[in-house]
């Protein structure tokens, strides 16, 4: 019996530290298709850049509303690199989280151009992507959304503009849909009532939250920090709609594709702006969701109603 035992426990570390060791090798693949993003955007390279998405790929830039698929991506960098002119690329990824079968990096980067109106620019912000490996093992993106560490005027970024279609609300038919959308009900009332404390329940303890104009606040000390100063009251919103359009089922976490409509009156003058997100929830040991990763961007510059 103890000979028995013992070949089964070799067998189990055999087996965990191969587990261990193509984990590794999946997460250095990335980091290299990362990098290979990096030059080929640098080089301004539209077929290097092409083969690194996946045919149905979600790209979420500032700015512009959400692209999907692989002919509207070509268009985006299409038109990216023949209207401006890059001399500087560079992304530093700080995690990538391993879900079995898919990945998300979260990093830093400086893209520096000049943009239609010959003004050179550098563009310094944060990103999320979403990874995954096709039949062939190789990763290849599956969403990527990314946005200013600072304020960035809308010139610098607006100057390429996609047709798109406006996504429905998916069906809560699955039960991450079903704990996602309750997730969305409540955080809308606590975000639109500006109640930063109950908003504050919806994050995990080591949660990373990536917002519009600022560098990533790591931790929910940090994100606490930012809430209480963001949900000050001086600006009420008049009304607030916000969407799941996608959930990606990964076990104990999924990732939500979501977009948001804000509305608002300052001055007497009425406002209003788009924006869509990432969201990766973590299922806890008791059984409830937190938001784990998430990162939101602005779709369009933040525009006055006539």
């Amino acid at each position: 019996m103890k000979k028995i035992s013992y070949t089964i426990l070799v067998l189990t570390l055999a087996k965990s530290a191969f587990a261990f060791q193509q984990a590794d090798k999946r997460t250095e693949l990335i980091t290299k298709q990362s990098q290979k993003l990096a030059k080929s955007i640098k080089w301004e390279s539209l077929e290097e850049t092409l083969s690194i998405f996946d045919v149905e790929a979600t790209l979420m830039p500032e700015y512009h509303m959400s692209i999907r698929g692989n002919s509207k991506v070509r268009a985006y960098y299409m038109q990216f690199f023949e209207k401006a002119n890059t001399s500087k690329f560079t992304k530093e990824p700080f995690e990538i989280v391993d879900l079995k079968n898919h990945f998300i990096e979260l990093g830093t980067y400086t893209h520096e151009y000049s943009t239609p109106k010959e003004k050179n620019f550098e563009y310094v912000g944060k990103y999320m992507t979403y990874w995954k490996f096709n039949g062939n093992g190789v990763p290849k993106i599956m969403a990527h959304i990314w946005g200013g560490s600072s304020y960035t005027a809308p010139e610098n970024l607006n100057f390429v503009s996609i047709d798109v279609l406006d996504l429905e609300p998916i069906k809560a038919n699955t039960q991450w849909k079903k704990d996602i959308e309750e997730a969305r009900k409540f955080s809308h009332k606590a975000v639109f009532s500006g109640d930063t404390k109950t908003q504050l329940k919806s994050y995990a303890d080591d949660a990373i939250y990536m917002t519009y104009y600022d560098p990533p606040f790591i931790g929910k000390e940090k994100i606490t920090e930012y809430f209480e100063v963001h949900n000050n009251g001086r600006v009420p919103m008049d009304s607030l709609m916000t969407k799941i359009v996608k959930v990606i089922d990964m076990g104990n976490h999924a990732l939500k594709f979501g977009e948001y409509y804000v509305e608002w009156t300052w001055e007497g003058k009425p406002s209003y702006i788009k924006g869509k997100g990432l969201t990766l929830y973590k299922r806890m040991q008791d059984g409830t969701i937190k938001i784990y990763r998430q990162m939101i961007n602005h779709s369009m510059p933040p525009s006055t109603k006539e």
